[in-house]
């Protein structure tokens, strides 16, 4: 079940709203109605069960754009808000939020929203099957999971999967921001607790392992870009 919430000062289009979400995917559930910024970033920050948010721009107290914000687990809505409003400004903007999927006009017909929920969904569920495949990859190499540098591979390898990266010339430059803004954290911390964490799996591994698992003909670390290349290889 997927439990959505939706937060918005208009309580008769919130009703009518939750009324026809509903009533159309029984496998999707409205669990709250929030008619507040507060009200709303507190069950936000306060309950683990919201899978999607629909949010309202303009709402009391703290409007769409401070909610999201103010979120606590930015990490956990990575890519499940839908803004629906019907004055939206700034909408180059609110594009470039990570948490923001797509951005709605409340005129729009609700069919849509419908969609854009699955869409969600969908690709909620290809992520949750490809970073379980890399994490099987992961273990296998024998990454220490007490690194953090072995949290941004992760999240690296799944990334370029699910977007069908065919060339890896520049990490640096075209992919680790990516994950930093993701992990709030630096490009440079990022790229050094990845080699960090490569470092330590190599003189972990065994070598025939590694020669094996990465066709090797000698005993060499092998670089950041052939361990995601070599993965993603075997997982798609």
């Amino acid at each position: 079940m997927i439990n959505v919430l939706i937060a918005d000062d208009n309580i008769y289009y919130a009703l009518h709203l939750m009324n026809y979400i509903n009533d159309k995917n029984h496998n999707i559930r409205v669990c709250g109605i929030t008619k507040d910024g507060r009200e709303t970033l507190q069950i936000l920050n306060e309950e683990n069960n919201i899978d999607i948010i629909l949010l309202d721009l303009k709402m009391p107290i703290y409007d769409g754009v401070e909610v999201l914000e103010k979120l606590q687990n930015k990490e956990k809505y990575i890519d499940s808000c839908i803004v629906i409003s019907g004055e939206i400004e700034n909408i180059q903007e609110l594009r470039k939020n990570n948490i923001i999927h797509t951005v709605i006009d409340k005129s729009t017909d609700m069919k849509t929203i419908i969609t854009e929920i699955n869409n969600i969904i969908e690709d909620k569920l290809i992520e949750d099957n490809i970073n379980k495949k890399v994490i099987n990859e992961i273990l296998f190499l024998g990454y220490n999971f007490s690194h953090k540098g072995t949290k941004y591979l992760i999240k690296t390898i799944e990334f370029l999967a699910m977007h069908k990266f065919d060339e890896l010339d520049n990490l640096e430059k075209d992919v680790y921001p990516i994950i930093a803004k993701y992990y709030n954290e630096t490009v440079h911390n990022v790229k050094c607790n990845i080699n960090r964490a490569t470092t330590s799996m190599y003189y972990e591994c065994e070598i025939e392992k590694l020669k094996k698992y990465f066709c090797l003909s000698t005993d060499k670390k092998p670089k950041i870009k052939t361990i995601i290349k070599t993965i993603i290889n075997k997982i798609v």
